[in-house]
Parts: structure tokens; C-alpha cells; sequence
């Protein structure tokens, strides 16, 4: 897959004698022309026009974020201009020194300036993605127009956002023109091809210092409305995995005391960029309740948190808020072991964030502002970590990143990330995420558990890599497996309920979703309604299921055959259902009968060779 971001905000300023906002105004044409090799070239044909009679412009300064660039050249109708790059604080500011003089009211100066970068383009696996953030409002630009030139070798548009003006396809190229209302409002992002998969190998190390036999638990990457995971073995396999109220599956081991064991999880994962169904479903009161509950390091009761949750009240004000005012620490990188602050404490420091304070503060201000909220972690790919960090410090050897997502009535729970939307000039992260973030676990219940993938570590293993994932080309073709038993007595007395054991498994390579376990018959009647939805069954689950049948009357007699149906899947087993009276004369009946009038008379036998005779009084 490939990645293509185009990082640049723009705001123009001009050096002269004194003057007023609005005094000189400018039109732009701009253009990104992308190559094939991913190297962006830039042109922008610039219009200054002077607005007053008494005032012009010698300088112009452009300042790009969290850019580098090189090969800058200005010229006007005179030659050559003269220029000046300088990039601190992860901003690139380019000066330009006019050669003419616009003097007159009116009087115009088009001019050119051009640059290149090799980080406007970067490639990741199989998909392009073009990121122009929104221009800084000014009065100064009078009007901007943005084309954006991608070789037809990236495929197909995956998404726009926001829909081009118009859209022209070219044997060589696609081009796609934007307007400064756009820009202004949302910047442009875009994506090209038609996939993302990764490939993971994760390792966990376990041990048990108890003397007693433990059952230990490690989270697996859970399919979610943004991945689809093909899980082809865990070595070795486990008792079972379950899935939790988050939506994580855990896979349940037993060690022995004193003992080690060491477990290897392989498979693929394949990205969305949106959310592509709704695996959770809907959330009930209660739900709504749990996921907007204060936790720790999400101090919704706290008082700043809950101030600013009543000027924010949609999750993309919230989102605005935390990219805007937090500002990401590179120096706390640098620490030993980054300690994580909370989101009371980021409100008070947003100097100091990294991943983990931008997720933090946005679920607490949503849970204060009563929108339901949670945490991921997981794996980011990213080629550039200035534009897009990853902070999250695993024990030694992995680091992964942490991002939010909240709860939308339509699209199930919404991922979102406000680091890379801050750190990286101000790309939407919002409308859509991208293709490279992978789900390890999902924390809304509580703040700290499960641990993700890379935390299960011995002390003598802090120092390995437990974490490799990489970009594959293609899913694996995914097997749906069921295996279906059912546990019930050859016969059955009419009348009489019995108890049925249904039991599913998924022995395939993926998750079996929005399935339904139905038990069926001719003649015999279910207390329920016989059918139970199951949400997901993921691979390595096992489930059981009780069913409790019986007769409608207490002399049938008859044959009848017991159905399991679940996901395409079906098993039959006969059963003879026997009128009630048989039950006098069963085998079993009349050995239990012989057995208690055994030990009946066996009892009174003994009592009465034991019973002390009555006591007699003598006469007198």
C-alpha cells in the first residue's frame, strides 16, 4: 500500500511601510503535481494587488507546517527572486523579497513561486493518501484556487473529503480542483487504491509465580467496524477465547505453578479508513451510562473537564479543541518511561501531550459533555514520526500509539485521532482516519485493562520485540469453520422437560458475525423461542447453549430428530420420546425400585437388632 500526504498551511504576510489589514489583497493558483516516484512539485501563480495609494509591499512570507521542503524559486516579470528558507519548530517559513514596487491603487505584481518535498508523498504498503489541511482564514487572499495532479498508477479514489469541484481523468493523470471555501473549512484529504493489509507476528510471555494452577488471559487483535482479522494459528492454541463488553477477545490459558509459556499469534489484518459496518450494534442506556462514567485518568467529574464540556457539545468541537490547544512534547520522548498524565492534568499542561494525554483529554471532556467514549491502542504504521508520532512506550522493545473514538447512533463507535491531527499541520483525522492504524484492544469499561499485544513480557524478555506487524498484499482467502455437537439423552420421557447442551465453535480463520444458533424439531415443543443471536464468535471460541424441550402431552410416543443450524451450518441428531407410564417400566425404573426397597428393609432389619428392649420398672 501507498501513502501520500500533502502537509501545507498557508498564510501570506507582507513587509513594507506601515499599512492596515486589508490593504493589499491576492489571488492564488495553485497546483500539486504528484509524481509517480511520490515527489510533489508545487507552483503557485500569485497576484498581489494594492489596495491604497500610499503604501507597497518589498517582502512576502509563506509559512508551510510540519513540512520540509527544497528547490524554492520565486521570479516575476523582471527575473529571479530573491528567497529565504528557514524550518524550526516544525515550520517552514519561506521569504521572498519583491523587485518591483507596487505602488497605485489597484496596481497588481503576478509572481511566482515554486517549490518541491519529498514528504508531501509517502508511500505505505498499497494506498495513496493526499492531505491538504485548511488555509488560515485572512482578508488577504481575495481568491484560491487548488489543483491537485495524481498519475493514474494510484488507483482508483478510495475517498475525497471534501468532493472535488471537478474532477478531470487524463490517460496519465487524474486532476481534482478544489476552492478556497473548501480549503478554508476543512483542507482536502484523499486516498488512493483500494486496500490496506498488514500481516502481524505477536508474542506473549507469560508466567505464573503462584503455587496454584492460574487461567491468564491475553488480548488478541479483535475484528472492529475498521478491521477485518485473519487469524491463522496461536501456538499454542488456547481453552477458548471469549469476547468482552469491549468487543476484545481473550484468549484463556492455564499454567501450572511456577510455570512459563510462551504463545506466538499469526495472521492478517485488513483496514478501513471508515467505519465500515456496525459490529456493536446499538448501545443501551446502561451501556451509555458505563462508557460515560468518570475513570481513572478520565476525570469527567473534575471541574475544568466538566466547564469545557459544557462549551463543547459535538464530538468534532471537542476534537477542534484538542488539537488546537494541546501541543505534542518531543522532549518527553526522550524520558525513560513516559508516565502517563490524564486528562485533568493535560487541561492544565497542553504543552506536555503525547498520544496518550490528546486521547485521554478528548474522552473525558465527550464523557462530561454525556457523548459515550473510549480508547484504542494499537499499531500505527507512519514513515515520518515528526508528522505522525507514536508515544506509546510498551515494557522495552515496542512502542505503539493511542487514539479515541466515540459513539455515533448510525455508524457504531467512530475512530478518530487528535494527535495526528495536531502534530501534522492540521489533517482531518476526523472525517476519516486512514488506512494504518490496527486495533490491539479497546478500553472503554476501564482505562488501564486489557493490556495490548507487547505488554506480556517476563523480566528476562523486556528487552524483545514482541510486536511485528508489516503490509501484505493480499488477505488470505478467510475460512468460516463452525463445528456444531449436541448433547442430549437417546430418549426422552413425554411430558417431562429436558435439558439440551448446544454447543458451537469456530474451528476457521475468522470471526463468524450476526449469527443465529436455532435448535429445532417436529413434535417437541421449546420453553423459549428456540433461536439465540450470537453477535460474534471469534476464532478459537467455543460457546454453549441450553435449550430445555418437551412433549405436548404425557403420552406421546414417537420418534423425532433434534436440528442445530448455525451459520450454514446444521447437525441432526434422532431421539425417541416414550409415553410417561414408561417410566414404571424401564430398567432403570424398576433397579431404582429394588434398590430403595433394599435398603428400606436393610434399615429396619438393622434398627430392630439394635433397638435396646424397653426398659421394665420392678413391681412392688
Amino acid at each position: 500500500m501507498f501513502l501520500l500526504l500533502i502537509v501545507i498551511n498557508l498564510l501570506p504576510h507582507f513587509a513594507k511601510n506601515a499599512f492596515a489589514a486589508g490593504e493589499f489583497e491576492t489571488d492564488y493558483n495553485v497546483v500539486y503535481s504528484v509524481g509517480n516516484s511520490g515527489n510533489t512539485d508545487v507552483t503557485q501563480d500569485i497576484v498581489l494587488k494594492n489596495k491604497t495609494s500610499n503604501y507597497y509591499a518589498d517582502k512576502f512570507e509563506l509559512k508551510i507546517g510540519s513540512t520540509k521542503i527544497n528547490d524554492v524559486k520565486a521570479s516575476d516579470s523582471a527575473g529571479p527572486l530573491e528567497t529565504n528558507v528557514k524550518f524550526e519548530d516544525n515550520l517552514t517559513t519561506i521569504t521572498v523579497k519583491f523587485n518591483q514596487r507596487v505602488i497605485g491603487i489597484d496596481k497588481t505584481l503576478p509572481w511566482k513561486l515554486s517549490y518541491s518535498s519529498n514528504e508531501l508523498a509517502t508511500k505505505s504498503g498499497q494506498i495513496w493518501e493526499v492531505s491538504i489541511p485548511r488555509l488560515s482564514k485572512t482578508n488577504e487572499i481575495a481568491s484560491y484556487t487548488t489543483t491537485v495532479k495524481i498519475p493514474v498508477s494510484f488507483g482508483p479514489v478510495a475517498f475525497a473529503i471534501p468532493e472535488p469541484k471537478n474532477q478531470i481523468k487524463l490517460p496519465d493523470r487524474q486532476e481534482f480542483l478544489f476552492d478556497k471555501d473548501q480549503l478554508f473549512q476543512s483542507g482536502i484529504a484523499m486516498s488512493f487504491g483500494e486496500k490496506q493489509v498488514f500481516s502481524f507476528n505477536l508474542n506473549y510471555y507469560l508466567e505464573n509465580n503462584n503455587v496454584t494452577t492460574q487461567l491468564f488471559q491475553i488480548a488478541l487483535p479483535p475484528d472492529n467496524n475498521y478491521q477485518r482479522v485473519v487469524l491463522e494459528k496461536i501456538d499454542p492454541p488456547p481453552i477458548d477465547v471469549v469476547v468482552d463488553e469491549d468487543g476484545n477477545f481473550l484468549a484463556k490459558y492455564r499454567i501450572p505453578p511456577r510455570g512459563k509459556l510462551d504463545i506466538t499469534a499469526q495472521g492478517f489484518v485488513e483496514v478501513f479508513s471508515k467505519s465500515v459496518r456496525n459490529i456493536s450494534g446499538s448501545l443501551s442506556q446502561d451501556d451509555r451510562q458505563k462508557y460515560t462514567q468518570p475513570e481513572r485518568y478520565w476525570e469527567t467529574d473534575n471541574a475544568n473537564i466538566k466547564d469545557k464540556a459544557k462549551e463543547l457539545k459535538t464530538p468534532k468541537q471537542i476534537y477542534d479543541f484538542v488539537t488546537n490547544y494541546l501541543t505534542y512534547s518531543q522532549k518527553r520522548l526522550e524520558q525513560a518511561k513516559i508516565e502517563r498524565m490524564g486528562a485533568a492534568s493535560a487541561l492544565t499542561s497542553p504543552k506536555e501531550a503525547v498520544c496518550m494525554e490528546f486521547t485521554d483529554l478528548f474522552i473525558a471532556i465527550a464523557r462530561a459533555a454525556d457523548i459515550p467514549a473510549r480508547e484504542v491502542e494499537g499499531f500505527s504504521y507512519t514513515q515520518n514520526e515528526r508528522l505522525r508520532p507514536l508515544s506509546l512506550a510498551l515494557p522495552q522493545g515496542d512502542i505503539l500509539h493511542a487514539w479515541p473514538e466515540y459513539w455515533d447512533d448510525q455508524l457504531g463507535w467512530v475512530q478518530i485521532d487528535p494527535t495526528w491531527g495536531s502534530t501534522s499541520g492540521g489533517l482531518d483525522y476526523f472525517s476519516k482516519l486512514d488506512f494504518n492504524h490496527v486495533t490491539f484492544v479497546q478500553r472503554g469499561l476501564s482505562s488501564v485493562n486489557p493490556q495490548p499485544a507487547g505488554s506480556y513480557k517476563r523480566e528476562e524478555d523486556l528487552g524483545k520485540k514482541t510486536v511485528n506487524v508489516s503490509f501484505a498484499q493480499e488477505l488470505p482467502t478467510p475460512t468460516l469453520t463452525p463445528k456444531l455437537s449436541l448433547s442430549i439423552p437417546s430418549k426422552i420421557i413425554s411430558g417431562l422437560p429436558v435439558r439440551i447442551i448446544a454447543s458451537v465453535e469456530n474451528i476457521g480463520s475468522t470471526s463468524i458475525i450476526d449469527q443465529q444458533v436455532n435448535l429445532t424439531s417436529n413434535k417437541l415443543m421449546d420453553d423459549s423461542s428456540g433461536k439465540i443471536d450470537l453477535k460474534i464468535l471469534p476464532p478459537y471460541a467455543k460457546k454453549d447453549f441450553i435449550f430445555r424441550l418437551h412433549s405436548k402431552n404425557l403420552f406421546s410416543n414417537f420418534q423425532d430428530t433434534i436440528v442445530l443450524t448455525f451459520a450454514n451450518s446444521q447437525i441432526a441428531k434422532p431421539v425417541q420420546i416414550l409415553p410417561i407410564y414408561k417410566i414404571f417400566f424401564s430398567q432403570g425404573f424398576i433397579l431404582a425400585i429394588i434398590a430403595v426397597t433394599v435398603i428400606i428393609l436393610t434399615g429396619h432389619i438393622i434398627y430392630r437388632k439394635f433397638l435396646p428392649k424397653k426398659f421394665k420398672f420392678p413391681q412392688i
